[in-house]
């Protein structure tokens, strides 16, 4: 058939760009998507002009055609502005199989605004950006060195190295207060967090001193953590505008990221909210080569909010973020009226639809209320949501206005995280607030700060509570470097609990069915797994070691169990030369007696004289 043809066949006329022969189409034959090549509608890389009108066109034009294609970007270097809408350079919108694909990380998105994020696509089924990278120019963040403290008066002097922004560029003081203008404090010499600091510091106000010099004043309630400054110190600060990601899908299905590359983003590198099973394979975030950058990404890795099933995660590489490499979780609404033991009015903070499971949960006590079935959610006044439920629930009336709901059908559960590297980025390897989940395969590295962490948290507030969970197969090494996290008396490599308000353990254990396996854990932040409120917990070959030149943030035992129960702990094996490591088992006085709270076989501890295997407290 004549290519002609096959293009009109394929796409119909609205696609032939003007002014120009319809180029030749190309077959994606494992997919069988038409393959269009972007340069053709003059997207051309390396022009030094801005391609984001063109490239919008392009899209608009593939989507409205409706059948599947290709985009195929040609090496170089594509300069893309400010999108008008949501917030991103690229919106793509009711679209179904389609690919951008690119060449490689030779193929780069450079996004010129650095309030906006690169790619935001809605409402949208097996969407797909593929082999390319994103850097953003000017950069969303600068970097420098600190110049002088004044801990007593409340600032410090700041330097901005030479070739990165200068705080009078506008994108730093429009950033949103309090989380979007913040900083943190770096080695002098390492491309990392300083270890032992604080890893934020919030800002009030700058003003200038010189040409590149800046005297910043935190705020008041933070001015203490300037005494973990020095003169020489290097401070990365960030314009936070958290609009979007490098990539960000929005009630989408079946969508994903292979193969791509995140050198800075003003946000996330992948975020999804209310979206339905998001891959994200072959991902690396990493710090320019060639440059001397102290950071990538201004917020986490990979963010997944409202999600009804949870993300897979292969095959990445995650470095020197401003967040947490993986979020999982959901954004729980208030019931803030109570009218029957069936309906109640609720905040609209989370999507709930009929057919969801909610979970009541008070995160005053640490208890849940009940499990019920939506019947039927709908709009109320003051952009409330009023719910009917399947069943009547007694005791609501005590609760209103202080009781979560959890939804247990939208919080991101049967994730995959496997196969991923996790270095020297400021806070959590991941945090995993939702069912049913498989993490193995994984290394953490140098972390500021917990390796992995289970459990909701009522503070953020995050949900929901866990359950069902295999961590195998895992490497955490050196995590908790930064200050709070190593002085926390809970503080773990692996860390599981069920929290109250407070930061105090939940009334009830709540957080159930978590296998640890084959786990390796190599100069932990105190403990290497602490278990807190939850029961039904089995540890299977753990291995912690304390290295003789690490620092041990405070004295622990190398596993904690408190207020648990039908723990299980097979082939533990501790080796330590420190004195600060107590036991190689902790178990608290509030762990349930006997083999209804602990069963134990196999705790085998190893160096300084007098460690002992098991301290039980119960006794």
């Amino acid at each position: 058939m004549h290519e002609i043809a096959i293009m009109m066949l394929l796409f119909g006329a609205a696609l032939q760009p003007s002014g120009a022969e319809p180029p030749a189409p190309e077959e994606n034959e494992a997919r069988r998507y038409a393959v269009v090549r972007a340069r053709s509608f003059n997207v051309l890389p390396d022009t030094g002009e801005d391609m984001g009108a063109a490239f919008r066109h392009l899209l608009n034009t593939v989507v409205e055609a409706g059948e599947p294609a290709q985009i195929q970007l040609d090496r170089g270097r594509y300069l893309m502005g400010g999108g008008v809408s949501h917030n991103a350079a690229i919106t793509i919108e009711r679209a179904n199989h389609l690919i951008i694909c690119g060449e490689g990380a030779a193929t780069e998105i450079v996004l010129t605004e650095p309030r906006q994020g690169g790619f935001f696509i809605a409402d949208s089924a097996d969407v797909w950006i593929e082999n390319l990278a994103v850097d953003h120019d000017p950069l969303p963040y600068t970097q420098g060195q600190i110049m002088l403290v004044n801990a007593t008066e409340g600032w410090f002097d700041f330097v901005a190295q030479r070739g990165y922004p200068l705080l009078n560029e506008s994108w730093f003081a429009e950033a949103p207060k309090p989380y979007g203008q913040w900083g943190m404090i770096f080695d002098p010499e390492a491309p990392c967090l300083k270890a032992g600091a604080a890893d934020f510091i919030f800002m009030d106000s700058w003003n200038k001193l010189g040409r590149r010099v800046w005297r910043m004043r935190p705020v008041k309630e933070q001015r203490e953590r300037l005494n973990d400054m020095r003169l020489g110190d290097r401070f990365v600060y960030m314009a936070r505008h958290g609009r979007g990601g490098c990539v960000f899908f929005y009630r989408s299905r079946d969508c994903g990221v292979r193969n791509i590359t995140v050198y800075a983003s003003q946000s996330l590198a992948v975020g999804s909210v209310a979206a339905d099973r998001i891959t994200v394979d072959g991902m690396i975030i990493e710090r320019r080569p060639g440059t001397d950058r102290l950071l990538t990404t201004n917020s986490d890795g990979v963010h997944c909010q409202q999600n009804i099933r949870g993300p897979i995660i292969e095959n990445c590489r995650f470095e020197s973020m401003a967040d947490d490499s993986i979020n999982i979780y959901y954004y729980p609404n208030t019931v803030t009226g109570v009218i029957s033991d069936t309906v109640v009015r609720a905040s609209r903070h989370g999507i709930i639809e009929r057919g969801d499971t909610l979970q009541l949960f008070d995160p005053q006590e640490g208890r849940v209320l009940a499990e019920v079935e939506v019947e039927e959610a709908r709009d109320a006044p003051e952009g409330e949501y009023r719910i009917t439920l399947a069943e009547p629930v007694f005791g609501l009336r005590a609760l209103a206005g202080r009781l979560s709901v959890y939804n247990l059908s939208r919080c991101g559960a049967d994730y995959i995280i496997r196969n991923n590297e996790f270095r020297n980025h400021r806070r959590h390897g991941m945090m995993l607030k939702a069912p049913r989940g498989v993490i193995e395969n994984n290394i953490i590295d140098g972390v500021g700060g917990l390796g992995i962490v289970v459990g909701n948290d009522p503070e953020w507030p995050e949900g929901v509570i866990p359950a069902d969970i295999v961590i195998r197969n895992n490497s955490i090494k050196d995590a908790g470097r930064s200050r709070w996290y190593g002085e926390n008396p809970r503080g773990a490599a692996i860390q599981i609990k069920t929290l109250a308000l407070g930061g105090r353990l939940a009334a009830e254990r709540l957080l159930r069915g978590v296998t640890l396996e084959n786990n390796l854990i190599i100069n932990p932040p105190g403990a290497g797994v602490y278990i807190g409120a939850a029961r039904e917990v089995f540890v299977h070959q753990l291995r912690v070691f304390y290295r003789s030149d690490g620092v041990m943030p405070r004295a622990a035992a190398a596993m904690v169990i408190e207020d648990a129960a039908a723990v299980r702990v097979e082939n533990l094996r501790v080796e330590s030369q420190h004195t600060d490591v107590t036991a190689g088992l902790l178990i608290e006085p509030s762990v349930d007696g006997g083999e209804a709270g602990v069963r134990m076989n196999g705790v085998h501890v190893s160096g300084f004289p007098g460690l002992q295997a098991v301290i039980d407290r119960r006794e």
